[in-house]
């Protein structure tokens, strides 16, 4: 799950009164949301991803870290989402009974909060690169590939470190310790996306953008709202859980409607994985000219496929007519013989 504490074996929570029953219906909703949100974020990120590949317009620096996030959450829709939902989500709700091995819990936990972390440190980079080019927009054009390369190597070396320490604690020492040693970094990161955000209004406010950035200004600041606006959702869809986390440190074992109310908030902090994808197809004039071009192009080939058996169809029927014509003229000189 795209969180720090999803990994949580809420199945084996034990529930703070043995009246406290879950319902079948609630389950089966739970299991359904969070289903088509994985079908979502797996097909909007990898047709994010496609396009950044196959379109040169679209290699640019300033998008480096978006198809690192892309990335990130198409891995989290694919690989945490559907064992999510079968090992903790409809088990929670006795849909069936599934008891994962400790082994196969370490390595879940491990991938879903590396990739969470991931995402949620490229959201966070994203805003780092925009203030950057926003207050010192000469330098931030001298930025070479190999500095975003380097940058997107040190975060999945930060997610790693923070995921194997979250897995280690929760498993073989508590949930307190693993809750209190990893929300701390979310945490910070969403103060400094705060921040940056905050640093980058004040400058569009007074109004200086345009002169520093002369010709480029229409379209960096276009970018730049938008990946900030792709931040802002980071932030409101983050909040809640790591409230929740410190929560659900404090009053475990947890009841029935706590374990619904956490997963209500799994289903909104899993929503920034394919909400992103929807903000560039109509934010990003690069990736909205990509679509539009691979939608004609499927279009012309399905044209002029139709054409050809038109084609077909229509030789069909005159060569048909042709024989037609040649019996009867046959049949008119025979009579006449």
């Amino acid at each position: 799950m795209k969180n720090v504490s999803a990994t949580i074996s809420l199945n084996n929570m034990p529930s703070s009164s043995t009246e406290d029953l879950p319902s079948k219906a609630e389950g089966i909703a739970l299991c359904s949301a969070f289903a088509v949100e994985a079908v979502f974020i797996v097909v909007g990120n990898l047709l994010t991803i496609v396009l950044f590949a196959v379109n040169g317009k679209l290699r640019k620096k300033s998008l480096f870290v978006v198809i690192n996030m892309a990335f990130a959450d198409l891995m989290l829709g694919a690989v945490s989402l559907p064992v999510y939902i079968y090992g903790y989500v409809g088990a929670s709700y006795l849909l069936w009974t599934a008891r994962l091995k400790l082994s196969f819990r370490l390595f879940f936990s491990f991938a879903d909060n590396l990739f969470s972390q991931a995402s949620l440190i490229s959201a966070t980079l994203i805003s780092v690169e925009r203030f950057y080019a926003i207050y010192w927009p000469l330098k931030h054009r001298t930025l070479s590939t190999r500095a975003y390369r380097l940058v997107i190597f040190m975060t999945w070396i930060l997610a790693i470190l923070v995921s194997t320490a979250f897995s280690v604690l929760l498993h073989f020492i508590s949930l307190k310790h693993a809750v209190y040693v990893a929300s701390p970094l979310p945490l910070t990161l969403l103060f400094v996306v705060c921040g940056l955000n905050i640093g980058i209004w004040r400058k569009f406010q007074q109004g200086s953008i345009a002169s520093q950035q002369q010709n480029r200004a229409s379209q960096n600041q276009r970018l730049t709202k938008t990946l900030l606006f792709v931040s802002v959702v980071a932030l409101m869809s983050w909040l809640p859980l790591i409230i929740g986390n410190f929560l659900l440190a404090l009053v475990y074992p947890v009841s029935m409607n706590f374990r619904s109310f956490y997963f209500i908030i799994g289903i909104l902090n899993y929503s920034n994985s394919f909400i992103n994808i929807v903000v560039y197809a109509l934010r990003i004039p690069e990736f909205k000219q990509a679509l539009g071009l691979h939608c004609f192009r499927r279009q012309a080939v399905m044209n002029t496929k139709g054409n050809k058996k038109s084609e077909n169809r229509a030789a069909k029927v005159q060569n048909v007519a042709s024989r037609v014509n040649m019996a009867c003229e046959q049949d008119i000189m025979d009579t006449s013989l």
